[in-house]
């Protein structure tokens, strides 16, 4: 069922708990969220245009082809998830830049830790759910929190530093495992006679 307009928002709607097929409730509490602090995020977001991109993206298309617009607004809705939901969001994806979402205008609960969804991308704009182990790695904090959060919110990433850097040793191990396997490939000559016939 993956793979439409819907298939992210299905994902929330599964790992809060309220089952894959009530996505429309998270469309409007997210387009709720985004109408009534509609100043906020023009400001996240660098421009009106951008915040009526993700307006538009996030109302859910009944039927017919899906504009590639309807699947785009993922991971910019993190902050709307975090906000509407009062939990940490994740962006999990190897195609792209993994994020983590924190609250931009409130204090951290008690247990911050344990209010975490992750959202992950696999290709072609499907989105699955993701459970975490507790402590686990997770990506570092999305761009605009940095830049925007406020001065109640500024502890939030306190609380997630280790996990956080952990996260990039091991995105960086990666990265140098792959350019060591990269420069032992060997290398085809298609230029020469004895080159293989076209595929």
């Amino acid at each position: 069922m993956g793979g439409d307009s819907n298939c992210g928002f299905r994902t929330v709607s599964g790992l809060l708990g309220k089952g894959k097929e009530n996505h429309n409730v998270v469309h409007q509490t997210l387009i709720l969220k985004l109408m009534v602090h509609r100043e906020l995020y023009t400001r996240l977001y660098g421009k009106k245009e951008e915040s009526h991109k993700i307006h538009n993206a996030l109302v859910p298309c009944v039927s017919g082809s899906v504009p590639v617009g309807k699947c785009v607004c993922f991971p910019k809705v993190g902050h709307l998830i975090v906000s509407a939901y009062d939990r940490v969001c994740i962006d999990l994806t190897r195609y792209g830049f993994s994020e983590t979402f924190f609250q931009l205008w409130s204090r951290p609960s008690q247990d911050p830790s344990g209010h975490i969804i992750c959202i992950g991308y696999i290709r072609s704009l499907h989105f699955v759910r993701v459970y975490l182990k507790l402590g686990c790695p997770i990506p570092a904090t999305s761009v605009e929190w940095t830049t925007h959060f406020a001065k109640e919110a500024e502890t939030w990433s306190d609380h997630f530093l280790e996990m956080m850097t952990e996260f990039t040793k091991l995105s960086e191990l990666e990265r140098e495992s792959n350019r060591k396997k990269s420069k032992k490939e060997p290398v085809l000559d298609l230029s020469s006679d004895n080159s293989f016939g076209a595929f």
